[in-house]
């Protein structure tokens, strides 16, 4: 056997030229084709909640700034001493308490230990459903964990020739 013989052997075994680079085509294309489908897959599960309570960030930096006003006659709960409202006020969830026929407390809603939304108060405490933290409903001061942190407190001011509440954030 001489070496044409075998290049002529090996020449009928392979398949026609080309299509080697065919295959590959597809191939590479099918691998960057999954590829593109794994990366869109994680991508669009970062965007599931974890969890379906409301949550809010806690994060002390990341709270709204300036100031809201809130016109008292709007809300019907804070018409009488003891009223309270939960609201969202300059992308801030807030607890607002009616102390005096003038004057107001502003506590975030938002939970210090994980992040829910406090219930508004009964008996003088603000609960979480998610975990049973407790706040005192006069300042937002740690009742019963395993939250460790108060509620923020924001400053207000009422006018009451206007019935316009302002909460500083």
């Amino acid at each position: 056997m001489n070496c044409s013989s075998c290049f002529q052997q090996r020449s009928s075994v392979e398949s026609t030229p080309g299509q080697y680079s065919a295959e590959r085509r597809e191939f590479l294309y099918k691998a960057a084709s999954m590829l593109g489908i794994t990366i869109s897959a994680g991508a669009c599960i970062s965007l599931v909640p974890a969890c379906e309570q409301t949550q809010v960030n806690t994060s002390s930096g990341m709270m709204g700034t300036g100031s809201a006003t809130l016109d008292i006659a709007s809300q019907s709960a804070l018409q009488r001493v003891g009223g309270a409202v939960r609201i969202a006020l300059n992308n801030t969830q807030l607890v607002i308490i009616r102390t005096s026929m003038t004057e107001f407390l502003a506590l975030s809603a938002v939970c210090t230990h994980a992040g829910c939304l406090v219930n508004l108060p009964v008996g003088g405490t603000l609960s979480c459903d998610c975990h049973g933290s407790q706040f005192s409903a006069t300042d937002g001061r740690v009742l019963n964990g395993p939250a460790a942190v108060p509620l923020r407190r924001y400053t207000t001011s009422f006018n009451s020739m206007t019935n316009i509440l302002t909460i500083t954030f």
